[in-house]
């Protein structure tokens, strides 16, 4: 699925929900850069296809909802992401910066030993190991956990004023919260791509979420908010 069709998929699911509802996007980051080999890339930028395809979904998005606003890992290229959606919805203001949505993300303790094990073993074996082991993976906390802090930040302010809320983020992260969520491996889920993006609402007591490929799923809203450190 290209850019061009998972904008068009956006726009259909959130003009399917109630617009004094509040929603929440997260979404993978815009188009980068080729990655280095046998590193992380943490410094990589968008493409300037990137940027234009973030700033096209940042006007589309503000015609649906005007009441915007925008969260993002620390790495370069999700504030590039969040900076050019913003701009194209033609509200050039500040985005806030959360390191659960990367740098380092919900699941991981320890940077150094878990990414010495990101570039030995690969992402698609860490994320199976994070959804199928009892134990996390060396340098991690245990999936649920990561879960729950990410759901904390994402979800936790859903009400009923009509705003927008997205937070950029990266492939990894959002592969590990679709899988968990449907209860899926990570092979029966299709690959977070650029600008790709988890809807997230509140209806009652459930947290309400839709996935492209996938049906409409819900969660406890307490399921996470009890579990959430004080």
């Amino acid at each position: 699925m290209n850019n061009s069709c998972r904008v068009t998929w956006i726009e259909q699911q959130l003009r399917a929900i109630p617009t004094e509802v509040d929603i929440t996007l997260i979404l993978r980051h815009a188009e980068r850069e080729d990655m280095p080999q046998g590193a992380f890339g943490n410094d990589v930028h968008l493409t300037e296809l990137g940027v234009a395809s973030a700033e096209k979904l940042g006007a589309k998005l503000s015609i649906i909802r005007p009441h915007v606003r925008a969260t993002a890992s620390p790495v370069p290229r999700c504030k590039a992401t969040a900076r050019a959606i913003l701009h194209g919805g033609g509200l050039d203001r500040e985005f806030a910066l959360d390191w659960r949505l990367g740098a380092p993300g919900p699941f991981v303790v320890d940077e150094e030993v878990c990414g010495v094990l990101f570039l030995e073993t690969g992402i698609l074996d860490i994320l199976r190991r994070q959804l199928t082991s009892k134990e996390p993976p060396a340098g991690m906390r245990p999936t649920p956990k990561g879960i729950d802090l990410l759901l904390g930040l994402t979800a936790c302010d859903l009400q009923s004023l009509g705003c927008l809320n997205i937070y950029v983020t990266h492939d990894s992260i959002l592969a590990v919260l679709v899988a968990y969520l449907y209860g899926l491996a990570v092979e029966e889920i299709s690959w977070p791509g650029y600008l790709d993006a988890l809807l997230l609402w509140r209806r009652g007591e459930r947290l309400h979420y839709i996935w492209r490929g996938l049906e409409q799923g819900s969660y406890p809203f307490s399921g996470f908010l009890d579990r959430l450190p004080g």
